[in-house]
């Protein structure tokens, strides 16, 4: 009778239904590897906001920068403009024309160039 295999799987499953049937616990190994997946990105994401609002930040101040130069161009230019016509008019003296406008030359020059530097790496890039 119990030599058959059939009466013998049949006996060992009645035996492992009779008792319950308990789940294994066990500690989860990726408990660990996910909170730090977790702070990673995180901090990644913090990186990645941060330089993009510094590049924004810089940007700006590169506009107001240019803006502040072609203004003061400008203003240079109307001033240049201005003596010429005081020349013209006799309002001044000939040395102190040539003085003044000497200086707004310079003045308009240190201006241009810094308007070509501030130009130059925008057409590199």
């Amino acid at each position: 009778m119990w030599s058959r295999p059939e009466v013998l799987m049949n006996f060992l499953l009645l035996l492992l239904l009779q008792e319950e049937a308990a789940p294994v616990k066990t500690p989860n190994a990726m408990a660990t590897h996910n909170w730090f997946v977790i702070l990673a990105v995180g901090a990644f994401l913090f990186w990645s906001i941060s330089y993009s609002l510094h590049l924004q930040r810089e940007a700006l101040k590169r506009k107001k920068g240019r803006e502040d130069l072609l203004h003061r161009k400008e203003v240079l230019l109307e001033r240049i403009a201005d003596l010429e016509g005081q020349k013209e008019s006799g309002k001044i003296s000939e040395k102190k024309y040539k003085d003044e406008l000497k200086e707004l030359r310079f003045q308009l020059s240190k201006v241009v160039d810094q308007l070509g530097k501030r130009a130059s790496p925008a057409k590199q890039n």
